[in-house]
């Protein structure tokens, strides 16, 4: 009985393991990017000479700038800043990117946090470039997307000041629909500044 039990717990666990690991699967090497149809945005971080980007994203999507704060002598300036995209109507599924303030060093421990929460790593690589490192996966029917990308370095040893980060939280139907216009913004995401 104990037998049956323990084995029970075990593919009940690898079961769990499997369903909230799958791996998503990122556009090939290969692939040709068309933006014909896409408009631009700029991204300009009000204050700074830093922290500026930009991305191109298709017609039918919403851009909100996320809401953020200068500094004052009470409190420090927003520590990140970004904006959200979500398909017109449907804000449930959407795209943050984001700047992010402060030195990180980029080796195992950055993505370990990731990793930990069962995404499986990658790399974003456009064209012949590695853009940054991609970490993926499946649970509860939500496709969730995070991409770090590389500032200067291919791949590179620290980056000083702010990074670029893009979130993706989608459900699977939505994901499956929608999965070339999202590898599309996740590919034109760049520093400008």
């Amino acid at each position: 009985m104990k037998k049956s039990l323990y084995f029970i717990i075990l593919l009940s666990l690898l079961i769990l393991f499997v369903a909230c690991s799958e791996k998503i699967g990122t556009i090939p090497k290969n692939y040709s990017y068309n933006y014909s149809n896409y408009l631009e945005y700029n991204f300009k971080k009000a204050g700074d000479i830093e922290g500026s980007f930009s991305f191109k994203y298709p017609k039918g999507w919403i851009v909100e700038k996320l809401p953020t704060w200068e500094a004052n002598p009470e409190k420090e300036a927003s520590p990140d800043w970004g904006v959200e995209l979500y398909k017109e109507g449907d804000k449930e599924n959407k795209i943050t990117i984001l700047g992010i303030v402060g030195g990180v060093p980029v080796d195992e421990s950055r993505g370990n946090t990731w990793e930990k929460q069962g995404l499986q790593k990658s790399q974003l690589v456009v064209g012949d470039v590695n853009r940054g490192e991609v970490y993926s996966g499946l649970a509860e029917n939500k496709v969730r997307i995070v991409v770090l990308y590389y500032d200067r370095e291919n791949p590179p040893g620290f980056e000083s000041g702010w990074h670029l980060e893009a979130h993706v939280e989608v459900n699977k139907q939505f994901y499956n629909i929608n999965k070339d216009e999202i590898w599309h913004i996740l590919a034109s995401v760049k520093k400008t500044k």
